[in-house]
């Protein structure tokens, strides 16, 4: 029986991610070998966290506010550490990424923290609608009677 392709890897954040991850590893094999199973590695590996991160979240079910809101703050925490990588690959001590690269990196960055920001607000503005109880659907113990 064949499976089908979860929903997820479709939406346009997690494609985002992961056309980000596609162009961090066909630049690693060009970059300076010197820093190959250090920064550059490091940088991959934190992108592909983030990708991760947000995959989790896009699985979470909308009920799991806090757990979603957790996942894509997450995210946002690995593609900072992303840019901190960035920016000392442009160094001209180490000169591991031309300057052109790094505006592409930084803008694909970009579109991808502003696709979770708009998430994180959706979430937040749900929860702040009063359509749904703040412990989100984890249910809570009422007494069989009403308080004067």
């Amino acid at each position: 029986m064949l499976r089908k392709r979860p929903k997820s890897l479709d939406a346009p954040i997690v494609t985002q991610a992961i056309r980000l991850e596609m162009w961090a590893y066909k630049r690693a094999d060009q970059w300076k070998r010197k820093y190959r199973y250090t920064l550059v590695h490091e940088f991959r590996l934190h992108i592909t966290a983030a990708k991760n991160e947000i995959i989790t979240a896009f699985e979470l079910h909308a009920r799991l506010r806090n757990e979603k809101l957790y996942h894509y703050n997450r995210a946002i925490t690995e593609l900072s550490i992303v840019e901190s990588n960035m920016d000392i690959m442009i160094y001209d001590d180490f000169n591991v990424m031309s300057e052109k690269e790094w505006a592409e990196c930084a803008a694909l960055i970009d579109g991808i923290r502003a696709g979770i920001s708009r998430l994180i607000n959706s979430l937040i503005s749900k929860c702040d609608s009063g359509s749904e109880s703040p412990n989100f659907g984890t249910g809570s113990v009422s007494a069989d009677y009403k308080d004067a």
